[in-house]
């Protein structure tokens, strides 16, 4: 049968009006379809991709990538250390957090490893990275360890990653939807009708600045209270600090947790007001590290503290009018 048979056939078994109804019907639901699949997949979320370096401490620097995934926090994928084909993948699992911006993982197990060669004694690493000022830009930075199962220690370095699209990515919080099929027009409500004039703009949490002993930081204050949330962003180790306010004891050999501790305190209305953490240990994998989150109103400032026990970070806050 011809398409023109077809055609006519058709014409002859629906009614004038119901022919251009069915295939309306039709065209729309795969136009539908077609818009859903790609919401789809970015609903199910996707991989992350990091490419940086790893500088060994024989001097040698390597192309690393990571190709990763995040659910809830924890992170797994793996890592290609050099470039194909004389590359090394390996498994990976490890922690996110991206209001600290923090990435911390572990190579699990060799997957193969092609014509890789090195002076430096390579083992399946450990790295702990954070979100630095670094020359004149943002990197996610920080030194990796590496040990064979017999505690053997093998070559030290640090991992650089520098692409800001990347890290833009990494960081950025992907919501996730239910996408529903409809073949209703939807009728847009006086009540619902959103603003034009107002633009909704993801913004990154903010970028994250260091402290320890003989490196303070120092911001001017604008609101009257100053909202201190303290926990740890990595590994929970057993860190414990104690944090003061202007020489008083807020917090006194408090064990850092997962879980954010928050306090408020009224900020002085004149002079400068001094928070200060200091290393009551150095947990299971110096140095002690502690993670702060000042709010300041709308503005929030991202700390890292970091000191050897006994030692102390100074961050100074001054009120302005």
């Amino acid at each position: 049968m011809k398409y023109t048979d077809y055609h006519i056939m058709l014409k002859q078994q629906f009614s004038p009006y119901f022919y251009p109804q069915i295939f309306n019907l039709f065209r729309q639901f795969f136009v539908t379809l077609f818009l859903f699949i790609p919401a789809l997949s970015f609903a199910q979320g996707g991989a992350v991709t990091l490419t940086g370096t790893l500088e060994v401490s024989t001097g040698e620097t390597f192309p690393f990538k990571v190709v990763l995934t995040e659910q809830e926090g924890k992170v797994k994928g793996y890592s290609l250390t050099y470039k194909e084909p004389d590359d090394t993948k390996a498994l990976i699992t490890g922690k996110l957090d991206k209001q600290a911006r923090t990435l911390s993982f572990k190579e699990t197990e060799i997957v193969y490893s092609h014509n890789f060669h090195t002076r430096a004694f390579m083992c399946l690493i450990d790295a702990r990275l954070n979100y630095v000022y670094a020359g004149n830009r943002y990197v996610l930075k920080g030194s990796i360890t590496s040990k064979e199962a017999d505690k053997t220690s093998c070559t030290d370095g640090v991992l650089t990653f520098a692409n800001e699209d990347e890290l833009k990515n990494l960081f950025s919080y992907h919501d996730t939807f239910d996408t529903v099929i409809s073949m209703k027009r939807k009728v847009i409500k006086p009540a619902e009708e959103t603003d034009k004039s107002k633009t909704v703009k993801e913004e990154l949490p903010p970028a994250m600045d260091q402290v320890t002993a003989g490196v303070a930081k120092a911001y001017e204050w604008h609101s009257d209270t100053v909202v201190i949330a303290v926990w740890d962003g990595g590994d929970i180790d057993g860190d414990r600090i104690t944090l003061q306010y202007n020489g008083k004891n807020c917090l006194e050999n408090y064990m850092l947790q997962r879980a954010k501790k928050e306090i408020r305190i009224p900020v002085s209305t004149s002079g400068t007001d001094i928070i200060t953490i200091i290393a009551e240990n150095e947990g299971a994998a110096p140095p002690n590290t502690a993670n702060l989150l000042l709010t300041d109103g709308a503005k929030k400032y991202s700390i890292l503290a970091y000191n050897k026990k006994g030692d102390q970070a100074i961050v100074r806050i001054k009120r302005v009018p």
